[in-house]
């Protein structure tokens, strides 16, 4: 087995490798991956890799490393992690993963990295498939820390989705209307320049920063412009503009990707007409699934519970978001606590036993 550096040469190898695998989704592409890495602000330093097997590219795994942090994550920004071939047979699906996976911890190694960070697509057909809840993660170590996401089935009616939504949502939504709110498509690069002072001014509201300009430029040149993604204005009564939100589509799936509304108008109901235009959208354009984003059901307080109680009012169901940490103990700790080294040595021997355990039952069955 071969794992080969990801080149500008090996650009169209990889996107084969992203739009013939069950594993990957729209954060996986050589277009995403090499945006998110242009933007200075983020400190994203490629380390990605192409996998060979018996002469030929198999898999893929986007992995940047976070200079300032020492963190390899896959990757910086959306979720991606292993992406293999789907006519690949299961057994060497399965040996892929472990070299790979092995491969990524001696980067890690070599590198220094204070952790590893493995986030996987909620969208992509393996998570939607994966019944039984179980992190592929934990099978090379990974620490659990899933969260989870709303997605909701568009194979429903338009009517049925609608009445699915809360009363309250409704209410928002035909308050919005009802003032004179409506929604367009973004139109020009020129409107990025309006959405970024407004996802500014929204930020700052909410006390956090912002992203960098760069990063909706390169949505709009590099997403917006070949239809992957697709962006949504919010104007008033005299027709301006006062909000945006764009989705990110790929494989017949879209999620809720970024949004912003002025001050003045977000209690207006502007954020759920906006987030109901989108999910219109996606049922008239024949798409199968529409994740509104990750989901906070046990915070009881603060911003990420509003996002929460928000999300929830649109009549998805809980997904897991599968996530896994693998955390490297830098060498002066581990000599001055030897007791916390024992403590991981520990935790790694048990979690080895029960992974045999759950095989063994597996082939018994």
């Amino acid at each position: 087995m071969r794992f080969i550096p990801l080149g500008p040469s090996l650009r169209e190898e990889w996107d084969k490798i992203v739009y013939n695998s069950d594993d990957a989704w729209m954060f996986h592409l050589y277009d995403w991956i090499t945006l998110i890495e242009r933007i200075p602000e983020w400190n994203l330093a490629p380390e990605n890799f192409l996998v060979e097997h018996e002469g030929k590219i198999v898999a893929i795994f986007p992995l940047q490393m976070r200079s300032h942090t020492k963190e390899l994550l896959s990757t910086g920004m959306g979720p991606a992690g292993h992406a293999i071939r789907n006519d690949v047979k299961h057994k060497d699906r399965e040996n892929i993963l472990k070299e790979t996976y092995e491969y990524i911890k001696n980067i890690a190694y070599k590198k220094k990295a204070s952790k590893i960070s493995i986030f996987i697509p909620p969208l992509n057909e393996t998570s939607l498939n994966n019944h039984r809840g179980v992190n592929p993660l934990v099978n090379y170590f990974y620490l659990d820390v899933s969260t989870h996401t709303w997605i909701i089935d568009l194979s429903k009616t338009k009517t049925e989705l609608y009445d699915n939504i809360s009363r309250n949502a409704r209410r928002e939504i035909k308050e919005a209307i009802d003032k004179g709110y409506r929604v367009r498509e973004i139109n020009s690069r020129e409107e990025i320049d309006i959405y970024y002072n407004i996802h500014c001014h929204t930020y700052e509201r909410t006390g956090v920063m912002p992203h960098p300009k760069a990063y909706f430029l390169g949505i709009y040149d590099y997403f917006i412009l070949n239809g992957r993604t697709k962006g949504f204005v919010a104007i008033d009564k005299n027709n301006e503009p006062i909000g945006f939100t764009n989705i990110a589509i790929f494989k017949e799936k879209a999620v809720y990707f970024t949004t912003c509304c002025e001050d003045e108008h977000f209690k207006n109901g502007v954020y759920y007409l906006l987030l109901w235009n989108a999910i219109e959208y996606a049922k008239d354009n024949g798409l199968k699934w529409f994740d509104c984003a990750e989901a906070f059901p046990n915070v009881k307080e603060g911003k990420l519970k509003g996002l929460n109680d928000f999300k929830s009012k649109f009549g998805g169901e809980l997904h897991r978001f599968y996530k896994g940490d693998m955390i490297f103990v830098p060498d002066d700790k581990l000599e001055n606590k030897p007791e916390e080294w024992e403590a991981l040595k520990e935790w790694v021997k048990y979690t080895k036993l029960l992974i045999k355990r759950i095989s063994v039952k597996r082939m018994l069955r």
